[in-house]
């Protein structure tokens, strides 16, 4: 009997809900196919180019990856992509095929800078910040790897802050050790964060092993741009700040990296402009500044005396300043190239 009872009470509690008309809730979520992987592969992808080399001697083009880091046609990639290299190009994103030119080389950190002139409109990817890195984070690669071209794979951070040997004098330091499957074809590549942030550009691999990958950190990238592009080498221009970067805030912050007078060099230009140590540096003429390359790149087409308006927070307030930079002499052999 009461089996029976139960199995009438459970019958008309049934009846009730089907009675009732409305649907079950939904218990689960669609997947969204639309990952942060995604979007952070959407955000750079057009920045993200492929160098072809014919070698000296060669028949076949070999094929390393660059990456845009100034709209105006300069292109980062690792200097054993060049080498030998009797001709260069450059595959654009949309396939358009581009002569480049080397502008600079820096064989202690495997760098090289290419330049190239097109009608194009070009998108740049901006470095860093890769000072707040985690052990464990996940890292994407986009690269070309044996010419399959804008080809992506994931990963996470190994380890930071390694010193390899190379052989042959090349010893790189504070490397980015991460998983993400590289192979010949993805040097000179980025490597981003999850947020799409450029925090490094892969270098090497352990060939033998799998899932050991090293990348130059971003900042130290970033500082060797400052040098070898700096407004003083590719416009002859002087402005008088020694700057310094700083991380604060939360990981998620997108302009978590701040931009700092470290010095200001008596009767220079930003000295006359009454730049002070300690002013966090907003922004350069229509430039917004979250590194020293930002700075320096937004005086490259400034001529001397003209007047260039920055933006600057100090004690919490924000102020206008005029900063009138001043010729230097310099050898800049890429100088006109540059001032379009």
């Amino acid at each position: 009997m009461r089996a029976m009872l139960a199995c009438a009470i459970l019958s008309l509690c049934t009846s009730f809900v089907l009675a009732d008309g409305t649907p079950p809730e939904k218990t689960f979520a669609e997947p969204d196919r639309i990952s942060p992987v995604v979007r952070a592969v959407r955000k750079v992808e057009d920045s993200v180019v492929a160098v072809k080399v014919l070698r000296i001697g060669a028949s076949k083009e070999s094929t390393g990856t660059g990456i845009i880091v100034d709209e105006r046609g300069y292109i980062v990639t690792n200097l054993h992509v060049l080498r030998r290299a009797e001709r260069t190009r450059v595959l654009l994103a949309d396939g358009t095929a581009v002569k480049a030119e080397a502008v600079f080389e820096e064989p202690r950190l495997d760098l090289a800078v290419l330049r190239i002139v097109t009608d194009k409109q070009l998108k740049a990817l901006q470095l860093g910040p890769a000072s707040d890195l985690f052990r464990g984070e996940e890292v994407i690669a986009i690269g070309h790897p044996f010419g399959y071209e804008q080809s992506v794979t994931k990963g996470i951070i190994s380890a930071v802050k390694r010193n390899i040997d190379f052989g042959d004098g090349l010893v790189l330091s504070n490397l980015i050790q991460h998983s993400a499957s590289i192979n010949p074809g993805n040097s000179g590549g980025p490597l981003l964060n999850i947020k799409g942030e450029l925090i490094g550009i892969n270098v090497a691999i352990r060939q033998d092993a799998q899932g050991i990958a090293f990348a130059l950190n971003a900042d130290d990238v970033q500082k060797a741009l400052c040098r070898f592009l700096s407004a003083r080498q590719v416009s002859g221009l002087s402005h008088g700040l020694e700057i310094q970067e700083k991380v604060q805030g939360n990981a998620n912050d997108a302009d978590r990296q701040v931009v700092l007078v470290k010095t200001v060099s008596e009767s220079s230009p930003a000295a006359r402009a009454g730049l002070k140590q300690g002013d966090r540096v907003v922004q350069v003429g229509q430039r917004k500044v979250a590194n020293g390359f930002d700075l320096e790149r937004a005086l490259w087409s400034v001529n001397a005396g003209d007047k260039v308006p920055v933006k600057v927070v100090r004690a919490g307030q924000e102020m206008e300043l005029n900063l009138v930079v001043q010729k230097e002499d310099v050898s800049t052999p890429h100088k006109q190239s540059a001032r379009r």
